[in-house]
């Protein structure tokens, strides 16, 4: 049973968007759906453990991780699990926990095909969902190919920071390998940076202080 706040957040996602709060609910009384609670630091997917389900956030945030970077992270109204849909692929591409208490919404294969049979707006919705992914991982490309090091680091940086400006590194090995560049060159540019204020470093916790200047 759906709560008044949850149909409403709902009626923000994108899968719904456009589809009145009344709308949502009656929908959802005909294909079947789960709601689980994850604690802080549990793991929701990882690429040896998921389900071909379509999840939504319902409360709380989650964190998208590959390996030991932050891809992106998620709160009330998003989507994650697309990637798993319509596949035969024996792996997850990320791994997803909560970084707080989260309550999710989990649509299965079926229930989200059933959706799109039965309704124009919502096949319209998750084809729109999907193009927005496609050009997000497009820019993680861009991030990739942008050149020089300091281009690299620069759209790294913006891409990966949190909320409060900061992004911590567990490996500047990692780091420089993932940018393509070696490690004397990844010092050199976060030194750069620094001079100019841009960034303070306190060991492997990077805070932005003039983001603007990285554009």
């Amino acid at each position: 049973m759906l709560t008044d706040w949850e149909v409403h957040v709902l009626a923000n996602t994108f899968l719904f968007r456009g589809i009145q709060p009344e709308a949502i609910r009656d929908l959802l009384e005909t294909v079947p759906y789960t709601k689980q609670v994850f604690r802080r630091g549990a793991v929701i997917y990882s690429p040896e453990s998921f389900n071909r389900d379509l999840g939504i956030i319902l409360a709380g945030q989650v964190v998208v991780t590959k390996g030991s970077f932050t891809v992106s992270e998620l709160g009330a109204g998003d989507l994650f699990g697309a990637a798993a849909l319509f596949t035969d692929e024996a792996q997850y591409v990320s791994t997803l926990t909560p970084r707080q208490r989260t309550q999710l919404l989990f649509l299965s294969q079926q229930s989200v095909q059933e959706l799109i049979d039965r309704e124009r707006i919502i096949r319209d919705n998750y084809i729109r969902y999907l193009a927005q992914r496609i050009r997000f991982l497009s820019a993680k490309v861009d991030t990739l190919s942008s050149g020089t090091g300091g281009r690299k680091l620069s759209a790294f940086l913006m891409d990966n920071v949190g909320e409060d400006g900061s992004l911590t590194v567990s490996s500047m090995t990692q780091l420089a390998s993932r940018l393509g560049m070696g490690r004397a060159t990844l010092y050199r540019e976060l030194d750069r940076l620094q001079s100019r204020n841009i960034i303070s470093r306190d060991g492997k916790t990077i805070l932005l202080l003039k983001p603007e200047l990285l554009q």
